[in-house]
């Protein structure tokens, strides 16, 4: 995903969301969203945090797994929005490590 337009790149997770939800195929979803875990823009990070929180949803554990993966290296919007709907204990587990 390497458009250079960051709309285009923030639609390809947004977009996915619909037919995850009608596929079931969160793994393979996340799996496809993962290059963009280290996108620079801010309008990425906010689709694929939304993406995530839905994927979340229907399947946690995978996107948990996921969200434990990039914790310390992966941009802090992308884990607001993918936490938003966890309980505040839950979201501790996925706060960076102070070094």
């Amino acid at each position: 995903m390497k458009e250079k337009n960051k709309f285009q790149r923030r639609a390809v997770p947004v977009s996915l969301i619909k037919l995850m939800k009608e596929t079931g195929q969160v793994r393979e979803f996340v799996h496809f969203i993962e290059p963009l875990m280290m996108d620079p823009e801010r309008e990425v990070h906010q689709g694929v945090g939304w993406f995530l929180r839905e994927a979340w949803k229907l399947q946690p554990q995978p996107v948990e797994e996921f969200l434990l993966k990039y914790k310390d290296s992966a941009p802090r919007l992308i884990f607001q929005y993918a936490t938003e709907k966890m309980k505040s204990e839950d979201k501790k587990r996925f706060r960076k490590e102070k070094k």
